[in-house]
């Protein structure tokens, strides 16, 4: 009697080892294939970007003193003031290194008649990039936003307006 027992929690043990080493081996195929997989569809260290379709435009748009508008101070109410730029105050890129972006930002108090926003450069927003950056997508020249090239403007709620070539 003893022994059928002895016999039988062998079979059992047996059995639970050859089972563990099974999950174990399938385990290990598992995250192999995972990480295989993995490997192969990433191409950046990043996540992907909310909106795929949606790329930054490397370079900034070059400064045009004919369109673009700064902020030149605040009034006494606090309210930002607005004028023509003062390129002084911008900071000097090394070009074989670095490119500017100008960052436009939305003004709060001036709209086109579809009530997009107009948007002003604050010089304090004006940055130097690394051209390193380039291969990430570069600056952002509308933050918030984005630039629509057909219609030549900064368009704050982008998602539904139908821009026929972005930046």
């Amino acid at each position: 009697w003893h022994k059928q027992i002895k016999t039988k929690t062998s079979l059992i043990y047996q059995t639970i080892q050859t089972m563990t080493r099974t999950l174990s081996l399938l385990s290990l195929l598992l995250f192999a294939g995972v990480a295989m997989a993995t490997e192969e569809e990433e191409e950046s260290p990043y996540p992907p970007p909310k909106y795929p379709n949606r790329r930054l435009g490397g370079r900034d748009l070059d400064f045009d003193p004919a369109v673009d508008e700064c902020r030149t101070g605040y009034d006494d109410k606090g309210f930002p003031t607005f004028g023509p730029c003062d390129t002084s105050l911008f900071p000097e890129c090394d070009e074989k290194k670095e490119f500017i972006c100008y960052n436009r930002i939305n003004r709060r108090d001036k709209f086109h008649p579809d009530k997009q926003p107009h948007y002003y450069i604050d010089p304090v927003r004006v940055w130097c990039y690394p051209s390193s950056w380039l291969g990430y997508g570069g600056c952002s020249t509308c933050s918030p936003g984005r630039y629509c090239r057909s219609e030549e403007r900064c368009v704050l709620d982008e998602i539904d307006y139908p821009c026929e070539r972005w930046l």
